[in-house]
Formats: C-alpha cells, structure tokens, sequence
C-alpha cells in the first residue's frame, strides 16, 4: 500500500533492553532481519558466454543476453559465477533462461528453460589460458574458482589499482575506471604506487583531460597519502581482507611493519581471524612483488596513521 516500490522490509526486536541482551555479530544486529520480497523475473536468451578477469585472477563466466526489462531496469549481462554453477544449471550458449535481480540488485540466471531448446544450443568450457595475458589458468584443489595465476596480468593489475582507489580503500576521488584504464594504457602506471609518482604535465597530455580536472586528480592522489591504516590494509586487496578484518588487524597491530613482522600462529591467535585468514595475510605479506609495491609507496610518502587504540 505504500505509495513507492520497496525491495522488503526490516523487522525489529521493539525494546531497547531486549536489543542490548540480543546484542551484535560482527557486522549486524541480532535483534534485526531483513525481508525481502520475490524477485521480479523474466525471460530472454544467452547469446554469448564471455569471460571477465577479476583483480585476485578469479575467471568470472559472464552471460551475454538479448536485453531485457527486469524490474525497471534493463538486464543484458549477468554473473555465471564459476564452472560448476554452469553445470548445475546446465546453461549453454542459446538457452533460453529466467532472469531475476538477486536483491533487487544483481542480475543473476535462475534457470533454463529447457522446453524451448533447439538443439543448436553450445555447452560452455572455462579456458586453460587467461583470455587477457594468455597465461595458465588453474583449479586450485577444494576452489571452485579459476584463476589467472600471472600477477602481472594486465586485467589484476588494473582491478587492482581501481580496487586500491575505491571508496573504501584511498578513496581518491575522479580515480574511475576509465581513467585507470587511460593511465594504464599511457604507461603512466603499472601498480598503485605508481600512481604517487604522476606529474599534472602527464595528464594534460591525455584525452577529456584540461588544466582544472589535471588539477583536481593530482591533488586527489596526494590527499590520499595520509590514510587510515585500516583504509591502506583494505586498499591493497589482501585476499580475504574486508573492511571489517582490516580494522581489526590496523587495532592490534598499529603499523604494517608490525603486521609484516608477525609470524602466522600470532595472526592466528587474533579474535575474528582463523587460519585460512591467517594463511592469506602472512602469504600477502612475505610475496615479493607485494613487498616491493609498499616499499614503493612509502618512498613516495604515504603514511597511514595508527589507530590510537592499537596494541602491541
């Protein structure tokens, strides 16, 4: 009856002291839930199955779809997540399938329709190479997941970069996709440190690019050498290290040379880290390649500060 569309609702304990004895999981509420509603659905059909390279390697099959109207928006792409959900759903090049948008958000292939197959539909297979840089691509034991394992694949480090720009992370703002892409493409940068190092005479000299936004993005970039240490640590894409972790590691540890130094039993003895958490962050900070980007920032002069609260 309300005079505008909702996705749901969000039900609540209505009494404050039942809300205190509930009390809080790490990112929500025990005394809340949200509700949502049945996702709008439709129908269209895969005409391409490509495939997307995110910034930690992970090959992402991407349905290509004849466009169609879903809840208001128009959906053309969506998310296949990995091989075996292919198989799972038996989707192919050709299907007809249903589409929703998972939460009202995401665009996300429920099933095929199989009455209306041809039989000229086409199985899809994961590539053995990267489709970017062409190097190997490998199933790690117990992952569902395919990975580029070439870290100087163009696709990781240009995720990566946009990744360390975010909101989230240095929040360096007018630092998009595209222009990343422009720096990228310019040889102006190859890895986030990099970016400390662009002159506004480099910039003036790219494409959309005039003396005001040179100005803008330079001083954008050098405001971000200043950050949080929680904002650095979420910045770099340690693997499995979201927000919520890296405040916890910037609190115990104050500094990431202290975090550098710790030995995996200490990251494993944290509240709120377990050893695979453990495992990725000792591995993030003894890879050479990760050691040499942070040297390379701190000699261009970001200094995270410390949480005051950080302890030894």
């Amino acid at each position: 009856k309300l005079p505008y569309e909702i996705d749901g609702i969000v039900l609540k304990v209505n009494s404050l002291s039942l809300q205190d004895r509930l009390g809080m999981v790490s990112r929500s509420p025990r005394w809340a839930v949200a509700v949502k509603f049945a996702p709008t659905q439709a129908t269209t059909v895969i005409e391409d199955i490509v495939i997307g390279v995110g910034r930690t390697g992970v090959l992402t099959p991407v349905a290509v779809m004849k466009p169609v109207q879903v809840g208001g928006v128009t959906v053309s792409r969506a998310t296949l997540h990995n091989e075996d959900e292919i198989a799972k759903k038996d989707v192919r090049i050709g299907d007809t399938v249903i589409v929703q948008r998972a939460g009202d958000v995401i665009p996300e292939v429920v099933k095929v329709v199989e009455g209306r197959r041809t039989g000229k539909e086409t199985p899809f297979r994961m590539p053995v190479t990267c489709p970017v840089c062409g190097s190997k691509v490998v199933r790690l034991e117990g992952e569902v997941a395919h990975r580029c394992i070439d870290l100087a694949c163009p696709a990781q480090i240009r995720e990566n970069i946009i990744h360390f720009a975010s909101r989230g992370g240095m929040d360096i703002e007018g630092l998009g996709d595209k222009i990343v892409s422009q720096l990228l493409d310019a040889g102006l940068i190859r890895d986030p440190a990099d970016l400390y190092d662009i002159a506004k005479g480099q910039l003036l000299d790219l494409e959309r690019f005039a003396d005001k936004s040179a100005d803008n993005l330079i001083q954008a970039i050098a405001r971000s050498k200043q950050p949080p240490l929680d904002r650095l640590l979420f910045a770099l894409g340690i693997r499995h290290v979201g927000e919520y972790v890296a405040k916890i590691l910037a609190r115990k540890f104050g500094s990431v040379e202290k975090i550098e130094a710790a030995s995996q039993e200490e990251l494993t003895a944290i509240e709120g880290i377990g050893p695979t958490l453990a495992e990725s962050i000792y591995r993030f900070f003894h890879e050479p390649h990760n050691l040499k980007i942070l040297r390379k920032l701190e000699r261009a002069g970001v200094r995270p500060f410390a949480e005051k609260h950080a302890t030894s």
